[in-house]
């Protein structure tokens, strides 16, 4: 019986931090801003790292670090990337025996480039198939986390459904681009028993798509009404909102200086639903946690997060239990504000 098993895409990332490069404003790129480099030049590098990244992955090995017992189902290569990415779970205590290895397909892997503190990513994805991610008969779990998964996920959500009727685990969702873009509409069949929702602020307004309603706080509220137990709206450097049904609570961005804001996102959501699955004493599809509780884990979330983004990689600035507790202790000043709307 695990604590936690997470589901999603794992990658290989490759950290690529330029001497130089140029920002060209121009409208032809979404961001309104591209990064250039000379056509044809050699372009030195003042450093190249090595991690393993996905948000899955990132989720699994914080929830491991926490103390939680994880595992995550997923799939790797036949490759060299492959094998290390089994090896690299092992030796972090997170079960690899629902990662399915196919041999005859090269791993995920995410060429980022870091300058001037923004991240521009290159991402190359295997051929996955929704059955890589399908958790086995076998597999026993109180939580699930189920990550972005980028293809047409309802033979997994049917899964996830039945194993939840049938043992009746918890679920985090973070939803993934195929699903935000399909609308919340169209997953009241699994919302309605989710436990936690993490998603950001733009990809709620799409999510949700409230003709004639963009205000954040009614499509959280429209959420909650399809069954979702908390919803928690993330915003960058502005910190996060959260809904429980009745009360909303908002926190602050960490001050913490930011060198990489890879896998910051995950590293608040699974900081946040440890804290939650550690309070809910063996009952997880009907728990609701209380006011101290969701606190707490806004804390925990903003404390971690903090902590990733000083550090390059996803992994490199994860926390235990103990060091979240002091980290918390430090930042005494660090409150949510609770209200109703």
């Amino acid at each position: 019986m695990y604590d936690v098993v997470t589901i999603g895409d794992i990658y290989q990332d490759v950290f690529l931090l330029p001497q130089k490069a140029a920002i060209l404003d121009s409208p032809k790129f979404f961001s309104g801003k591209g990064l250039c480099f000379g056509y044809g030049e050699k372009v030195p590098l003042d450093s190249i790292s090595y991690f393993i990244g996905g948000s899955a992955a990132n989720s699994a090995m914080n929830f491991s670090k926490i103390g939680l017992k994880s595992a995550i189902v997923s799939s790797v290569g036949g490759d060299d990337g492959g094998e290390k990415i089994l090896e690299y779970f092992l030796k972090n205590q997170v079960d690899t025996s629902s990662i399915k290895q196919k041999k005859s397909d090269a791993s995920n892997m995410s060429i980022i480039i870091l300058y001037n503190g923004e991240r521009t990513i290159f991402t190359y994805h295997g051929d996955r198939l929704v059955e890589d991610f399908m958790p086995k008969k076998s597999l026993k779990t109180r939580w699930f986390y189920l990550a972005p998964v980028g293809c047409d996920s309802s033979k997994l959500e049917n899964k996830i459904i039945e194993t939840i009727a049938k043992n009746g685990s918890g679920l985090v969702w973070n939803p993934g681009n195929f699903q935000i873009k399909k609308g919340a509409r169209n997953f009241r069949h699994i919302l309605r028993l989710t436990n936690i929702i993490f998603i950001n602020k733009d990809e709620l307004t799409e999510f949700v798509d409230q003709p004639g309603k963009s205000e954040t706080h009614d499509m959280m509220k429209q959420l909650a009404l399809y069954g979702v137990k908390i919803v928690v709206v993330t915003d960058g450097k502005k910190g996060a909102i959260c809904y429980d049904g009745s009360l909303f609570y908002q926190i602050g961005a960490s001050e913490d200086k930011r060198v990489d804001a890879t896998g910051a996102g995950d590293a608040f959501a699974s900081s946040f639903s440890a804290n939650i699955i550690l309070s809910s004493n063996g009952k997880p599809q009907g728990y609701q946690p209380d006011r101290e509780t969701i606190e707490k884990s806004l804390k925990w979330g903003i404390i971690v997060s903090g902590s990733v983004v000083s550090q390059l990689g996803a992994h490199e600035g994860i926390l235990s239990r103990s060091e979240i507790e002091e980290n918390g202790k430090k930042l005494f000043k660090l409150n949510s504000r609770v209200y109703t709307r």
